[in-house]
């Protein structure tokens, strides 16, 4: 990701940055379908799905990082 920042700043285009943070955000829609951070069911909660929380957490910080970097507002939820 920071090789793209400086990429993007260097070529004063953002959408090198754009594209990997559409990539960041599709990988992780991915991983959520298919282990999803809250319990499903009568399933008793567990450190996996702390950890997706963890992982759900730092890639909101990601996004809302690099959008703020190409001047657009994050939306509280994404």
């Amino acid at each position: 990701m920071r090789g793209r920042v400086l990429q993007a700043e260097r070529e004063r285009d953002a959408r090198p940055l754009m594209f990997c943070l559409e990539r960041v955000a599709g990988a992780y829609h991915d991983v959520h379908e298919r282990c999803p951070a809250v319990p499903k069911g009568d399933e008793a909660p567990g450190a996996v799905h702390a950890g997706r929380v963890g992982l759900a957490e730092a890639v909101k910080v990601v996004l809302g990082d690099g959008l703020n970097m190409i001047g657009e507002t994050p939306r509280e939820r994404i």
